[in-house]
């Protein structure tokens, strides 16, 4: 096999971007081959880098019409573009992992690098091929298109027809998938595929900008013989707040922190709660677990519940009353709806999408 490593690119901007990155990564490596995961932004600029990353989390999270009004203004207008050069650390920690590892195949799931992969010296840019993994779905934003790649890869037809109508030849998409983490492809049973009855596993898995987030924690779990998980991610503040909330119904959940463990976990629920952040979605579509969408930020995660929607399974539950009815409704009639979402997932479920876009990779890497 050729000693050439894959050099991925991404960025801590959207959860999807970085799970797509380790997804192809792990299956990469788990084919016999390297894979180098970059960051050039964080990696170049660190300091800055983590300020514009919590600038983005909190306009997602607290003003996400602010947002959508520069994610609109950026898909309209050439603004990205046009301020490359504000950030020239981040162009010449490209060139330097290029000339460093010297790839055949660069592939990027983060759009901005595309452009700045154009402004390469053309007999550096000559050395290798470049695919673009888009981690949009249905509505794809136009910085994805606007920088020519040898090779674009989409989660489904779908995303394919609307990458094609901003100008890529249908010829350059490949509809692969998501590369989700390979352990989703694991052949071993799912415990959730088995019917829950009338004892179901809830998963919530709370972001910061639900408001009502601890409430509705603590709705689930008031709920008799459920067995409830709260995921309160890496902010301790919010594992104090939903604490608070549950008060004597503590002792009735499992609260879970910050894991690298999810397609597991995943694979061992009836429904999952969230907000409908690219990984989460592509995840709970590859474990074929129900996914009850809790807030959806507009613009970037508009498509995932699109995608939902094209599947037959968008459910929005933005509170405790409402989620807990659409659960009770799925599992009436010895969970006649529950076993048609499921169905629903599992048509449309690409687990093993990281593999088949890894043996691509290497397919060019020769």
């Amino acid at each position: 096999m050729n000693s050439a490593p894959v050099l991925i690119l991404t960025a801590a901007f959207g959860d999807g971007h970085n799970a797509a990155a380790r997804g192809l990564a792990s299956a990469i490596q788990s084919r016999g081959g390297t894979a180098i995961v970059a960051d050039p932004f964080a990696e170049s600029r660190p300091k800055m880098n983590d300020f514009f990353r919590r600038l983005y989390l909190t306009l997602i999270n607290r003003y996400p019409h602010a947002w959508n009004l520069f994610y609109l203004a950026c898909h309209h207008l050439p603004i990205i573009e046009k301020t490359l050069f504000t950030n020239r650390p981040a162009f010449f920690r490209l060139r330097h992992l290029l000339e460093t590892h010297r790839p055949k195949v660069v592939a990027l799931t983060f759009p901005v690098y595309s452009h700045y992969i154009a402004l390469l010296p053309r007999n550096l840019r000559a050395t290798f091929q470049l695919i673009t993994i888009v981690t949009d779905s249905i509505s794809v934003h136009r910085l994805w298109s606007t920088a020519p790649a040898d090779l674009w890869i989409v989660p489904n037809p779908p995303t394919a027809q609307s990458l094609h109508a901003l100008g890529i030849p249908m010829e350059k998409i490949n509809p692969i998938g998501f590369p989700v983490d390979p352990r989703f492809a694991a052949p071993a049973p799912h415990p959730g595929d088995e019917p829950p009855g009338e004892k179901p596993r809830v998963l919530y898995l709370l972001s910061s900008g639900l408001q009502g987030g601890p409430q509705l924690a603590k709705t689930l779990a008031a709920q008799d013989n459920w067995s409830v998980t709260i995921g309160t991610g890496r902010d301790p503040n919010i594992a104090r707040r939903v604490e608070q909330a549950l008060g004597p119904l503590l002792k009735k959940v499992e609260l879970l922190g910050w894991t690298t463990e999810m397609p597991s976990i995943l694979a061992q629920q009836h429904f999952v709660i969230g907000k409908a952040g690219g990984a989460l979605t592509q995840e709970t579509i590859a474990s074929r677990t129900p996914f009850l969408v809790t807030q959806v930020v507009p613009g970037q995660e508009e498509g995932n519940f699109a995608l939902l929607q094209e599947i037959g399974v968008a459910q929005l539950t933005p509170n405790g009353e409402t989620a807990v009815g659409v659960i009770r409704r799925a599992l009436a009639e010895n969970g006649k709806g529950w076993k048609e979402w499921k169905a629903k997932l599992a048509a449309a479920s690409k687990p093993d999408a990281c593999f088949r876009l890894a043996d691509l990779c290497l397919s060019m890497n020769a």
